[in-house]
């Protein structure tokens, strides 16, 4: 309902209150009976109509804002065009002899932004134009850039200096939220020190019924210890010619920057699931006093077989803790899942014998309820034949991810100047625990996982 239609509405529930109001002064009405309007209809009706408004202006101020990043973004991705022109959606005109070009640029990869800055520094012309652009005070969609029209360079923030590094790192930052799947199950918080103290807790009280002045029962086997997660440093280096900076076309900074993003990923989501805490965050699968499952057939609808023993620990993690807010498991383990088949040649986990419903499962899903995520990172190579897997069940918001500090991508010339390269680095800090509350989470694992 839009704002205007919500005030009129309050606006009449006021106006039938204050009439009421008139009504007992009257005489036309009991005080018991307005009072009865007002408590059983009225008050509801402005509470619940108030909340609307209250909803619907936020609503406007939220998309008031996302209109507002978007241009300063835009505002930003234009600075990187070449050329010195800024492109909104179609040609903007700017003063000078570069008036009305429409260009695309740095964003298409046509010309390397760090090439770009560092030849600005060093004087050559075609670059400089390519980051600069006199817009003498001109607003392009409602921002104002570079208004002085001076060069940007690589060490003064105040001339674009700054879009160097939070290009790249904003980059990474996304890759990293998008394909480490722990990320999005886990808890996240930011910490300033290099080790965090928690309190673990075992948890085996009891209560009672009691008679009167009998004696109470009294827990013993609750425990209480003292966990430290640390903070490690994860950093990636990627080494590149000059030239091939200067002359690749699309420019290799894109390439380098989505290649440092995907050895981190790997990197930080590996060492949560499976980190040996020495030097790297300590992994689930690591955690002393997380519960086991253990499987040897290998099969998956059969009696202790996969679906069996994920019921399993589903219950344990049921009675020990909780309920469990994910299943985490690799993809083959997934694939043989919903490719099991029952006796009449149908998918098992389609739940029917007609013979029109013959197709499995798509990726990921629920099992008995609890969403099903899938990794690569979750190991396939662990046991005797180091061919096992292994499946989590736990509720995985008990485990915290302790972010100390975000990704930082710097780059430096000097390192190989006597070969004319430049080298790339990213990197982050960061820690891991499931060691709060082990008892969230169970792993299944043995020989039925093998191969599978």
């Amino acid at each position: 309902m839009e704002l205007a239609e919500l005030t009129k509405q309050i606006d009449a529930l006021n106006e039938r209150a204050q009439s009421a109001l008139a009504d007992v002064e009257a005489g036309t009405a009991s005080v018991e009976e307005v009072k009865a309007l007002i408590n059983d209809e009225i008050k509801p009706a402005l509470d619940s109509l108030t909340q609307e408004r209250a909803d619907r202006q936020r609503e406007l101020e939220a998309k008031a804002v996302r209109e507002q990043l978007s241009t300063l973004t835009d505002a930003i991705e234009g600075l990187r065009k070449p050329d010195g022109e800024f492109v909104f959606g179609s040609s903007v005109e700017v003063t000078g002899d570069r008036e009305g070009k429409a260009l695309d640029g740095y964003a298409s990869g046509a010309f390397s932004y760090f090439s770009d800055v560092r030849a600005a520094n060093k004087g050559i012309s075609e670059a400089r134009e390519r980051l600069t652009a006199d817009l003498e005070g001109k607003a392009l969609n409602g921002v104002t850039l570079n208004a002085e029209g001076k060069a940007m360079t690589e060490g003064t923030n105040s001339q674009g200096g700054y879009l160097v590094q939070p290009s790249v790192e904003r980059a990474i930052v996304e890759a990293k939220e998008l394909d480490n799947v722990l990320r999005g199950l886990c808890s996240k918080i930011n910490v300033t020190t290099n080790a965090v103290q928690f309190d673990s807790i075992g948890l085996s009280t009891s209560a009672g019924w009691v008679a009167e002045l009998a004696q109470k029962p009294e827990s013993t086997g609750m425990t209480l210890a003292s966990v430290t997660a640390n903070v490690f440093t994860a950093a990636g280096l990627a080494t590149i010619s000059n030239q091939l900076l200067a002359d690749s076309s699309p420019a290799v900074d894109g390439l380098v920057t989505a290649d440092l993003a995907k050895r981190l990923v790997a990197l930080e989501e590996t060492a949560f699931l499976t980190g040996s805490g020495s030097g790297q965050p300590l992994g689930i699968l690591n955690t002393p006093g997380i519960s086991t499952t253990s499987i040897t057939d290998t099969g998956v609808s059969t009696t202790g077989g996969l679906l069996d023993k994920i019921l399993d620990a589903i219950l344990t993690n049921q009675t020990n803790f909780g309920q469990p807010s994910a299943i985490l498991m690799h993809p083959r383990t997934w694939t043989r899942i919903i490719k099991d088949k029952n006796a009449q040649g149908y998918y098992t986990l389609n739940d029917s014998t007609s013979a029109d419903i013959t197709r499995p499962r798509p990726a990921g899903g629920t099992l008995f309820g609890v969403q099903v995520v899938l990794s690569n990172r979750v190991p396939i190579n662990l046991g005797g034949g180091t061919n096992e897997s292994r499946v989590i069940v736990g509720d995985f918001r008990e485990a915290l991810i302790l972010d100390r500090q975000g990704i930082t991508v710097d780059e430096s010339p000097h390192v190989y100047f006597t070969t004319n390269q430049t080298v790339f680095r990213a990197e982050f800090r960061v820690g891991f625990t499931a060691a709060r509350t082990p008892l969230a989470f169970n792993v299944i694992g043995g020989a039925g996982l093998a191969n599978g």
